[in-house]
């Protein structure tokens, strides 16, 4: 199951909206040490709400 997918805002995602340089994005945790970030577009066609990821990796590497 694609949690962040079917609930991007599922509690064990732990996803949060960014700030300051990245305050246009969203972060959730893959695992103690591995975030996604993210942030949210809408289709023009279908008005489906689309996640588009930005970045995935260690805490250090994403922010």
């Amino acid at each position: 199951m694609n949690l962040l997918e079917n609930g991007p805002f599922t509690p064990s995602l732990k996803s949060h909206k960014l700030t300051g340089d990245l305050d246009e994005y969203w972060s959730c945790s893959v695992n103690y040490d591995y975030r996604i970030i993210f942030t949210f577009s809408q289709d023009e066609e279908s008005e489906e709400t689309l996640i588009i990821l930005v970045d995935i990796g260690s805490h250090d590497e994403v922010y």
